[in-house]
Order: structure tokens, then sequence, then C-alpha cells
């Protein structure tokens, strides 16, 4: 796999960082995390050059191994989407074109699906949640609007609730939870509605609900 466009660079800076790991900094603006005994392996030395066949190693024998065991570790702890692993990744100082090798092998290993992601995630929720702020916390998540579009009205339709009766009985549920009177005037009411519509309810489910208790 070729992990740069044959270019050499130049080692402006290797910055400590601690039990042994230091960020080494490059004239091309790319970062990546060696540790002690790389440095002394790959001869990585500040002020010096590195030719882009040593670099190829570092990327491959290392930083990429690193990468994807990083990777294997965290799904191993709890589901991630594609993007919160590219951010953890980041994070971790790895170059892009790692990030994106190592993600490309946990994905074809079948570790990481995001559609898989999100119907687990719609189907947890989907009885405490509504679509709404399902969707929201998706979408920050990187998944796109139409996948979660899609999944969310597979996921009502095995349900059997085309019709959003799962979020009206959540909207109940949640204003018998918050003591709400039913015969409260319209100022109350439109501070619980006004707390409705910040939880991902319609305007439409909310008002359909206050119409059913009078």
């Amino acid at each position: 796999m070729v992990w740069q466009n044959g270019w050499n660079m130049f080692i402006t800076k290797l910055q400590a960082l601690g039990k042994g790991r230091y960020e080494v900094m490059t004239d091309s603006g790319i970062v990546f995390v060696l540790y002690k005994g790389d440095l002394a392996r790959y001869d990585v030395h500040e002020g010096e050059e590195v030719t882009s066949e040593k670099l190829e190693e570092i990327y491959s024998d290392t930083l990429y191994k690193r990468a994807v065991n990083r990777t294997l570790y965290l799904l191993g702890q709890k589901d991630y989407t594609l993007h919160e692993l590219e951010e953890k990744l980041e994070n971790g100082k790895y170059p892009e074109s790692v990030i994106r090798a190592a993600l490309e092998t946990v994905q074809d290993y079948g570790y990481v699906d995001d559609e898989r992601y999100t119907r687990r995630y719609v189907e947890c929720y989907l009885e405490r949640k509504s679509g709404d702020k399902i969707r929201r916390e998706l979408m920050q998540k990187g998944i796109s609007r139409d996948m979660i579009g899609r999944v969310l009205q597979e996921v009502r339709e095995q349900a059997g609730d085309e019709e959003g009766r799962i979020e009206r009985r959540q909207i109940r549920q949640l204003l018998e939870k918050r003591h709400f009177d039913k015969t409260a005037d319209r100022k109350e009411r439109d501070r619980h509605f006004a707390f409705l519509m910040r939880r991902g309810y319609s305007a439409t489910d909310i008002t359909a609900v206050f119409r059913e208790w009078g």
C-alpha cells in the first residue's frame, strides 16, 4: 500500500508526550506519534530528513498496525460508528492515510457497520425517545439523514407504529411524570408544550395528546 506520494519529509520537531511517546512534527504538516524505541529503530531525529521509503515502513509496519489494534480495542468495549472511530484515531494523531486504511480493514472484516449500528440504536431507543431526538443523536455520530430515515421507517413498520402511536404514548408518560394537570391554564400548557418540543416531539403529536385530555 502506498502511504505517501514519494515525498521525503523534514522532521521539524520531536515533542515529548510522556510515557516514552513523542509527537513527530514534519514540514508537510503531517503529525504522528512514535515511541522512543521507534525513533531509534527508524533512526528518526529532529532537524533531519526522512525518506519516503522510511515513511512507508513507519506507516505500514507501525502506525497502521497500531491504528487497527486501537480500533479493535475500542470496538471491544462498545459499538462505534465509523465517524466516531475516525475521531478517536484523529485524537491519537494518526495520519489521514493510516486512519483510512485501518477503518477500511475493520469494515472489510465486518467489525463496524453503520447501518447495523443505526438499526440497533433505533430499536433500543424507539420506545424511549422521539424520532427527532434519535435522528439528531445519530447525525451527531456521523450517520447520514437518509440512512436514519430509512431505518426509522423500517423499525416503525416492524413495530406496527406507522402512525406514531409510540411517540404519543411517550408524551403521555412524560406529562404524567411531570404531574401535568389536565385542567391547567394556557400558560402552564405552553410550558409543558415547550418542554416536549425540546425533547424532539412534533407539535402535531403534542397537540393531539392535549386534545385527548380536553
